[in-house]
């Protein structure tokens, strides 16, 4: 019985042992993860947009390109479509989206201008975007968007975390009575950050803290309209709903923005 009891102890350790090394090995990676996205969180708080051929080409002959030069000196590039006279529809890109691909959804609409810009770094811009300069650009853009025409702003609009600088804007004296259109926001980097990779990076370690906070959203409501595809993004509308009760809300469900807008009055 006792060779018996100790072949089946030493199993027992053996196997102890193996799930302690392959926990080890977990570890290892686990941190290893995290380590690295510690290291590239920049890159993943405010990622730089590649030019989009497709879209490019979709809006050759319809719009116009404009350029924004910011207080350093970097030029950003940007477009505007529409007649030129009508009210401005400033909009403020999603993470990684040209700028293009935004005016080639929505095509040329009778009653805005629509007006935007590529961020630091993206598209063809020089320059690297950081936390440091994200808000700055953004209200340098929107000075330089008012100058297109002397018809003032209909809209500041924003996409995913794009509705964080359109929701900034809001808050300042000039465009405080101007509407707002936020399409599936995100009103938290590291909210965005945290959603997208989970546990392989915990929310605590997260040192991007761009946001737009309930109170300010509770400023903004009333003049602020939100364009969820609920079917992508049903967990955040849930949420923004909590925050922007008597916000305009418009479910489009995978329908193109274009009809969408087309619905949009001045």
């Amino acid at each position: 019985m006792l060779p018996s009891f100790f072949y089946l102890w030493g199993m027992i350790k053996e196997f102890f042992f193996r799930v302690l090394r392959f926990i080890g090995v977990l570890g290892v990676i686990y941190i290893s993860m995290v380590f690295y996205l510690a290291l590239t969180e920049r890159q993943k708080a405010f990622p730089r947009a590649i030019t989009h051929k497709e879209a490019n080409e979709a809006i050759s002959g319809k719009a116009k390109g404009i350029s924004c030069t910011l207080e350093d000196g970097t030029l950003l590039g940007g477009w505007m479509m529409g007649n030129g006279t009508a009210p401005i529809l400033l909009y403020y890109p999603d993470a990684e989206e040209d700028a293009a691909q935004f005016l080639a959804e929505v095509g040329e609409h009778p009653n805005f201008t629509l007006v935007s810009f590529n961020y630091r770094g993206g598209g063809n811009n020089k320059g690297t975007p950081s936390q440091e300069t994200f808000e700055s650009d953004a209200n340098q853009i929107a000075q330089c968007a008012a100058q297109v025409n002397e018809s003032g702003f209909a809209y500041i609009a924003g996409r995913g975390i794009g509705a964080i600088l359109a929701a900034k804007q809001g808050l300042i004296p000039a465009y405080n009575k101007t509407p707002l259109l936020f399409i599936d926001p995100v009103f938290s980097i590291a909210d965005a950050i945290s959603s997208k990779y989970g546990f392989l990076y915990p929310k605590f370690l997260i040192r991007a803290d761009v946001s737009i906070e309930p109170d300010q959203l509770k400023n903004l409501e009333q003049r602020a309209s939100i364009i969820y595809d609920q079917s992508q993004f049903e967990l955040r509308t849930n949420e923004n709903s909590v925050s922007l009760v008597t916000s305009r809300k418009i479910l489009r469900k995978g329908n193109p923005l274009k009809e969408v807008f087309s619905n949009l009055s001045k």
